[in-house]
This record gives structure tokens, sequence and C-alpha cells, in this order.
């Protein structure tokens, strides 16, 4: 039998590296749909479009021979389980990440590390809908604020996990401007965000985290924004 080359380190990455893609993708795609100023139904939107790209990369990856040619289309909304008795307690039951990504872990000594999730929280990004919700403001504390988080634990067993931004009005810059000063207002411990915004609908940015309510502490959060205003 040959023996497995790449380390559970290794093939997260590679599990990271391809829904990163797979959103992005996706998420380019949905900038030539007309959508609806509603994070909800944005997401909705967005599930068969990820399906149909699944389906082209894995027919792509079997037509040049790969070994894992099957690509799993995320999860939408699925509650993150409990995985052991002292779980079932928690009071992070029945949350539910916008989008999951599991994956086995092939090095894995005990079932609590069997299934790691690739989590995905989605927000709307732009000015505020009334005086109360304000966006760029939710996006941090009911977005970010949520992979660190004892009541979410959005993130748990795992490295890394993807912000995804839905842009509905108001210039890019000025929106990373205004999210940068709530995250340094809210989560003081977390780094700003520091965006190239290029000639392209969808833009990514990654953000080192050092969790001290979840685990792994060593976290990263990438984020992905997309411009939706047209």
């Amino acid at each position: 039998m040959a023996r497995r080359s790449l380390s559970f380190p290794d093939l997260w990455e590679r599990h990271e590296t391809l829904y990163v893609y797979i959103f992005s993708i996706a998420l380019a795609r949905l900038t030539q749909k007309s959508c609806l100023p509603d994070e909800d139904k944005i997401s909705e939107q967005l599930c068969p479009v990820l399906s149909d790209v699944c389906f082209e990369e894995s027919r792509k990856r079997k037509r040049s021979q790969k070994r894992d040619c099957e690509i799993r289309t995320p999860d939408w909304e699925k509650p993150i389980p409990p995985v052991t008795e002292k779980e079932t307690e928690d009071e992070n039951i029945g949350k539910r990440p916008d989008f999951t990504c599991k994956f086995i872990n092939p090095d894995a000594t005990c079932a609590d590390d069997f299934e790691i999730s690739l989590h995905i929280e989605c927000k709307l990004l732009g000015n505020p809908t009334s005086e109360s919700w304000i966006l760029n403001k939710n996006y941090v504390n009911n977005g970010i604020k949520r992979f660190d988080s004892k009541s979410h634990q959005y993130g748990k067993r795992a490295s890394s996990g993807i912000m995804i931004g839905y842009i509905i009005s108001m210039e890019p810059e000025k929106i990373a401007d205004e999210v940068n000063k709530h995250i340094e207002k809210h989560i003081p411990n977390h780094p700003t965000l520091s965006f190239q915004f290029v000639n392209h609908p969808v833009f990514k940015e990654n953000q080192q985290l050092n969790r001290k309510n979840v685990k792994p502490s060593s976290f990263q959060l990438i984020h992905l924004w997309v411009d939706l205003r047209t």
C-alpha cells in the first residue's frame, strides 16, 4: 500500500485552498445575477451557483485523471453538531454557519477530531439599512467575532475559516475603513484588514487571529468580498 505523503495540516490547506477557489468563482458568477439586498436571499441564490461550480470542477478533475475528482457542494445553513457528550450541554448547539465544507482528518486519533469543518459566514456590507442595523458594524460583531465566540465557536478544531461580504452599496475602500474602525473598537486584539481593491468583482484578504475562546488559537480568517452593487 502506498504511503500517504501529506500530513493533515497540508491536506487541510489543500481543502481550504480548494474552497476559497470554489467560492471565488461562484461569487464572481453571482455578480451576473440580479440580487435583492437581502443577506439570506443572496446566500440562497449562491447555492445553485456553488453546485454548478463544484460539478464543473469535478468534471475537469476527472478528465485530468486526478484521484480526488469529486468536489462536494458546501452544506447550506447546517447546524454545528456536538461530537462529545460535554458539547451537548454547550450553548452553541444549533448555531448555523451560512456554509460548511467538511473534511475527514486521516490523522485523527479519536472521534472528536475525525471530521473538521471549514465554516463560512456571510454578511451584507455597505450603508446602514436602518438606524439600528449598521451593516459594516454587523460584519464585525455578528460575523468576525463568531469565529472566536463561546456562543458560536465557528471554526472549532479548524485552523481557518471564511468570511464573505456582500457589498450592496458604498465604495469598497470606505467599507474597509469602517470595518477596521469597528475591529479596533470591538475586537482590538484582532488585526485590521488591508484589502487591495483591484478591477475585479471579488476581493480577498487574510486575517491572522490569535483566538482566546476557541481552539486552535492560531487561526486564519479569509475574507472574500464581492461587489454586488450593479
